[in-house]
């Protein structure tokens, strides 16, 4: 009989030390305070049937306009749109889209700084994207932050029909599409 409850004791033991670590592997933190290194995410490539003997030359890389305060509009430039709310900003401003290379999706939104009273939404097609050793549903919008030279996530919504990116802006920065491989 004390045999019998010293192995439901060990049992009852056993298990509690089991819950305890399954839980404790379910935190965010190691128990041990060791964290696991996690992969800078990478900005998306295009595939090199896009980029080799493109047609555009770095004068088509960069467009500008003067979007009036009071009825908004839209800037496009190759597979970037950006659409400007009336009301976005508090005056007749001067907003532009550069691709400093091709060859990646990153692009500059100016006038560099600008914050908005009414987000803007930009639209990044990605259907010229090397998706080669690319998990696809981790694919989003990141802009630069200089100070930490690191993207940051910006909350988006992806079309993996259209190969598409959507997101509201409240500043102009670098943007990019990243994803983790």
């Amino acid at each position: 009989m004390m045999n019998s409850r010293l192995s439901k004791m060990t049992l009852k033991a056993g298990v509690a030390v089991v819950i305890a670590l399954v839980a404790l592997a379910g935190c965010s933190k190691s128990p041990l305070g060791i964290e696991a290194e996690k992969p800078e995410p990478k900005l998306l490539t295009r595939a090199p049937m896009f980029t080799s003997g493109a047609q555009l030359s770095s004068a088509n890389y960069e467009i500008e306009q003067i979007i009036s305060a009071a009825e908004g509009g839209r800037l496009v430039l190759y597979d970037v749109i950006l659409d400007i709310p009336p009301g976005a900003v508090d005056n007749d401003t001067l907003f532009s889209i550069a691709i400093p290379d091709i060859t990646v999706f990153y692009n500059d939104f100016g006038t560099s700084g600008l914050e908005f009273d009414e987000p803007v939404t930009v639209t990044m097609s990605y259907r010229e994207a090397d998706l080669s050793g690319v998990n696809e549903s981790t694919i989003r919008i990141a802009w630069h932050n200089n100070s930490t030279d690191k993207f940051e996530d910006v909350d988006c919504a992806v079309d993996f029909d259209n190969k598409t990116v959507t997101a509201e802006l409240y500043h102009f920065s670098a943007y990019g599409l990243i994803s983790d491989e």
